[in-house]
């Protein structure tokens, strides 16, 4: 291999490298909705709803059916929001968060069902044999 033909595919390679890690670098800020996961089943008197952030994150808030924003308190790395007095059904949560700089954005919908809610009676179903 002459010098001219190894130089150029030296060069060639490290500008794939570049192109690569320039196609890696982090997004930036985002959150994720972890939990209720889509298509969980509620079957809990109260709900703790956990949502994990990445970036500069000042703020979190979640509505639940498109209803208001409420806002969700930061403990352990994570954003939580304790949900009670729910009835059974289906239902959509939707996170929001805001950065330090002011950008806002969404996590998208989940969707879950409350199987048994508060002032439900619980049934069950008969073993059988």
């Amino acid at each position: 291999m002459g010098i001219t033909k190894m130089l150029w595919s030296t060069s060639k390679k490290e500008t794939e490298i570049a192109k690569t890690k320039e196609a890696v670098k982090p997004a930036g800020a985002r959150a994720m909705l972890d939990h209720p996961q889509q298509g969980e089943k509620i079957t809990a008197p109260q709900y703790t709803f956990r949502i994990g952030t990445i970036g500069d994150i000042e703020l979190v808030a979640i509505s639940i059916n498109n209803g208001p924003w409420q806002p969700c308190r930061n403990s352990s790395g994570y954003w939580w929001y304790d949900w009670a007095g729910y009835t059974a059904g289906k239902y959509q949560a939707e996170a929001k968060a805001q950065t330090k700089d002011g950008r806002v954005f969404t996590t998208g919908q989940c969707n879950f069902q409350v199987v048994s809610g508060m002032g439900e009676k619980q049934t069950r179903t008969p073993k059988t044999k």
